[in-house]
């Protein structure tokens, strides 16, 4: 169950960075990273639409994967592997967001840091060796 709620969350991210290309610019201004992801892409404007397909299309992989694990689709390579850098990122990520509240609190960053929390605690079933399909 766990597992499929952190896929369905990941559609839903992936599909929220899909919305966002409508109004990309703006989207970054609200988190503050438009000038970061404006140094990122070298100032190209087309390469930040590139990226934010691309994060949407790992978004989405991830979720795929989460399916699979829990048995609701085929069975993908590198399950483990994958279930591993999954958590493992999102831990990183809800401890910076924590050492980000902690200097400035604000609840677009609260709520930022609070899915990549939700998101560890549903796929952490995923990294057992065996998982019992239902």
């Amino acid at each position: 169950m766990k597992l499929r709620l952190g896929a369905f969350l990941h559609f839903l991210i992936a599909l929220g960075h899909l919305i966002c290309l409508f109004f990309l610019e703006e989207a970054f201004k609200v988190y503050g990273i438009l000038d970061e992801m404006r140094h990122l892409c070298f100032g190209q404007e087309w390469l930040l639409y590139v990226v934010t397909v691309g994060l949407a299309v790992g978004f989405t992989i991830a979720g795929l994967y989460a399916l699979s694990v829990a048995g609701d689709m085929r069975k993908l390579p590198l399950q483990r592997l994958v279930m591993i850098a999954i958590v493992g990122l999102y831990s990183i990520r809800v401890i910076v967001g924590i050492d980000w509240l902690l200097h400035e609190f604000s609840y677009l960053q609260f709520f930022s840091s609070l899915v990549p929390a939700l998101l560890v605690y549903c796929y952490f079933p995923g990294l057992r060796r065996e998982m019992q399909v239902k």
